[in-house]
């Protein structure tokens, strides 16, 4: 099951659910009979029950980030061959894991034995439906006799799951009950700000409907999520109509009735939303900006005056979510919907609703009965490597693809062929590569959805130029290099996807096309002219290779562009950009990477609504004067890389008013001392220091960072802590008031801190190894929780 029951529930309140789940399962962890053995914890249940959100407590406790060196949670689809999970488990966990680099299952075995040979480690693997082949897994996962223990989350019976582990009974997680079903209810009814006080008397109406929702409900937790949510719409006078309604249905099932009545709920507008689900993978996480990119594409939005298609597209998505339909899974930083999921009972209803209303169909092949008929297509296979997709599909309007990725070979030594058939495997040691030719899009002139990830595909057909209603175009292919000059005849486009390809350029006249509103790219050449693109609102993984004309940027008419990344800057580039920030008011996201990168943006430019800025590569502070106070008024967020920036510099960013996050990495300070100073950081709740070598010491003044909740450190091997007291000696009073954990990677054995204190001291948490699931750099970037469900790229950043 994808994420249990998170349900947007705070997880303090599942700590009784049942009140000896997680004492049994922390002892299991931690304090069992054999605690040197690895040992493999199953926890089944019924779906809807909360079995990963009540793991989830246990794997994010205080006690279980002690116990573990490495800690990695994966989600998984349903079908999935074993070596995938596998190469999972080690791009989450092995700090030299390469993204772009292709193993075999063999070298991946190999790479995780001798990696976690020394260490413990916990390994959460959600979603697994069958055992096929698990003592292949866990032969890859050493019994290293470290009380190493692998946690599977499964539907799978309990004889069924004890199969994992005989000498572990598996954990089986039961409803809630009256208690706890009333709290959770009054929780996602009423909202966590209007709750009821524990032991206050509920008024009638709401006693009564609680006794209502209890007899519905049987506490099931998803059950009761989507009954609140369905209240949460309507007046008081209505709740008894749905109560009644609920209690005279015949069907047995809870979840399903409660689900039909909550669809049948939905206006017009959110059904289809709601049903393009159904074409989503299982049990995965999805990037909410690229969701609603899709929709948009379909044509299910709804224009409002004074609001672009994607303000509404994420207004839909929060209702969705209000509702208790789609999980809300992480906020970004400044609030905003960032990952979502579907439940697997939502996300199996969303099927059959889909299918049987000719929305959309979901195979595992393209060989479909009645392809002549089809208008959404979603193929989904992560059990091959290759699959023929040369069926004509005349009426298509949408395919959305997730295969597998063959990464048996490696991509850029290994000839290429133009053979189309057969399998990867059956193939590898032939060096003979197969790729898809797409040849269904020379039949498929209606299409306006193309979204293919983990095809093998080397060269797109120039026929795609035909396709002129396509306003989507997204092709995650490792093995991609180029795009055809054909693709600038798409004049309806609004988004290119190319981002896990090494498409380094594309056609000039693709830059004219006026619909354009997200481009998304790995290190695509920004070219020195464009047309108008005043639709234009992402365009990240751009690369400035030449000089610009003039000092005229290509960006001077996007004035609506959120979110930019610009790498391979340069002095020649910075008066341009200068000039165009001045138009760009709409900016929220800025990542700039290059060489000078001068402190007028801090200073001069109009970036008013920006809120988030990352700068790889040294600042010019030079023409900084003493009396200029840094401006960008909302910005949260400050990403710093080899930036060399100096005291002066961060007292003045010190005081931007709404920084909440504050994250230097790789020498990005020269000094060997830093000072935050009595008023600086005020707001900043999140401060991330790695790879600062020359940094001797760090002086904490009493008012400075007073709101700070995490700190994180690594590799800074000279650093000692300096606590500044004031006069009247009171210490650090305001960083106590709300420091929560102080987080210490690959850091000497004992950090010095003078004077010596003992709150502070206790509050540093020490993790042995940086692990892939916990990368410094992207996860401190967004707060809050991260669970990532890899296959095929499914964690989409963009």
């Amino acid at each position: 099951m994808v994420l249990g029951g998170i349900l947007t529930w705070g997880f303090n309140h599942l700590q009784s659910h049942p009140i000896f789940f997680n004492h049994r399962l922390t002892e299991q962890a931690l304090n069992s009979d054999d605690t040197r053995r690895r040992s493999v914890i199953s926890i089944v249940g019924e779906s809807g029950i909360g079995k990963s959100t009540l793991a989830w407590e246990v794997y994010d406790s205080n006690e279980i980030m002690k116990k573990f060196n490495v800690r990695a949670w994966i989600n998984v689809p349903p079908q999935i061959k074993e070596d995938d999970i596998l190469y999972f488990i080690y791009k989450r966990i092995c700090p030299e894991a390469d993204e772009d680099k292709n193993l075999t299952t063999g070298a991946v075995h190999n790479a995780l034995k001798e990696y976690l040979s020394d260490k413990s480690y916990l390994v959460m693997i959600d979603g697994l439906a069958n055992l096929t082949n698990w003592n292949s897994i866990i032969d890859s996962l050493p019994d290293n006799d470290k009380g190493s223990r692998v946690m599977i989350i499964t539907r799978l019976e309990d004889k069924e799951a004890a199969y994992a582990d005989p000498k572990v009974k598996p954990l089986k997680i039961g409803k809630l009950k009256r208690e706890h079903s009333e709290e959770l209810f009054l929780h996602k009814l009423l909202g966590p700000n209007n709750q009821v006080s524990s032991g206050e008397k509920l008024q009638p109406h709401m006693e009564k409907a609680c006794s209502s929702m209890y007899e519905i409900t049987q506490g099931i937790p998803l059950a009761i999520v989507l009954l609140a949510g369905l209240l949460r719409t309507k007046n008081k006078v209505e709740w008894e109509k749905v109560f009644k309604q609920l209690k005279s249905s015949e069907e047995p099932k809870h979840v399903k009735r409660i689900l039909a009545l909550c669809f049948d709920d939905l206006p017009s507008r959110l059904k289809s939303c709601f049903l393009y689900f159904a074409g989503m993978p299982e049990n995965l996480i999805f990037n909410a900006r690229r969701i609603v990119r899709l929709w948009a594409a379909e044509g299910f939005l709804k224009p409002r005056k004074g609001k672009t298609m994607e303000d509404i597209g994420h207004s839909y998505l929060k209702e969705l979510i209000s509702r208790g339909m789609i999980q809300l899974v992480k906020k970004d930083i400044n609030g905003g919907v960032w990952l979502v999921a579907i439940h697997d009972r939502l996300h199996a209803f969303a099927q059959l609703e889909a299918q049987e209303a000719s929305f959309l169909e979901v195979h595992d092949n393209a060989d479909v009965l009645g392809p002549a008929s089809v208008r959404r297509l979603c193929l989904q296979n992560y059990m091959q490597s290759y699959i023929p997709m040369d069926t004509p599909f005349p009426k298509l309007r949408s395919i959305l693809c997730d295969f597998a990725e063959d990464r048996s070979q490696n991509l850029e030594t290994m000839p290429h062929s133009n053979v189309y058939g057969g399998s990867f495997r059956d193939q590898a040691n032939s060096n003979d590569l197969r790729y898809h030719a797409l040849r269904f899009l020379k039949a498929s002139k209606f299409l306006r959805v193309i979204d293919l990830r983990g095809l093998m595909i080397k060269k797109v057909p120039d026929a795609i130029g035909d396709l002129i209603h396509v306003r989507y175009l997204g092709l995650r292919s490792r093995s991609l290099g180029t795009l055809p000059q054909s693709i600038s005849r798409l004049i309806n486009l609004q988004t290119l996807d190319i981002k896990r390809t090494q498409v380094k350029k594309v056609a000039q006249t693709f830059w004219e096309i006026q619909t354009l509103r997200h481009v998304v790219a790995n290190k695509l050449q920004l070219p020195k002219s464009v047309g108008a693109l005043n639709n234009m609102q992402t365009l990240t993984g751009m690369v400035c290779y030449d000089p610009w004309s003039n000092n005229r940027s290509p960006l001077e008419n996007m004035v609506f562009l959120r979110n930019l990344e610009l790498s391979g800057l340069n002095v020649s580039h910075w008066k341009g950009l200068e000039d165009a920030f001045k138009k760009l008011d709409s900016l929220l996201y800025l990542h700039l990477a290059g060489k000078g990168i001068p402190s007028k943006l801090f200073t001069q430019f109009t970036l008013h609504r920006l809120q988030s800025l990352e700068l790889f590569g040294e600042v010019d502070t030079s023409g900084d004067k003493e009396e200029e106070h840094y401006t960008l008024p909302n910005l949260t967020r400050i990403v710093l890389k080899e930036s060399k920036v100096d005291q002066k510099f961060m007292n003045k960013i010190g005081e931007l008013p709404s920084l909440m996050e504050l994250v230097l990495s790789d020498e990005s300070y020269v000094g060997k001392k830093l000072v935050f100073s009595d008023s600086g950081f005020n707001n900043v709740t999140n401060l991330v220091m790695t790879n600062l070598t020359e940094l001797v010491e760090w002086e904490i003044r009493p008012g400075s960072i007073p709101m700070v909740k995490r700190i994180t450190l690594s590799d800074c091997p000279k650093m000692k802590i300096k606590l500044n007291h004031d006069e009247k000696d009171q210490g650090l009073q305001g960083l106590m008031g709300h420091l929560k954990e102080v987080v210490v990677w690959n850091m000497p054995e004992e950090i010095s801190i003078e004077p010596e204190n003992k709150t502070l001291r206790e509050m540093i948490k020490k993790v042995t190894m940086k692990t892939k699931s916990d990368d410094i750099t992207s996860a401190m970037q967004r707060t809050g929780r991260w669970r990532a469900g890899m296959i095929a790229g499914n964690i989409y950043q963009n």
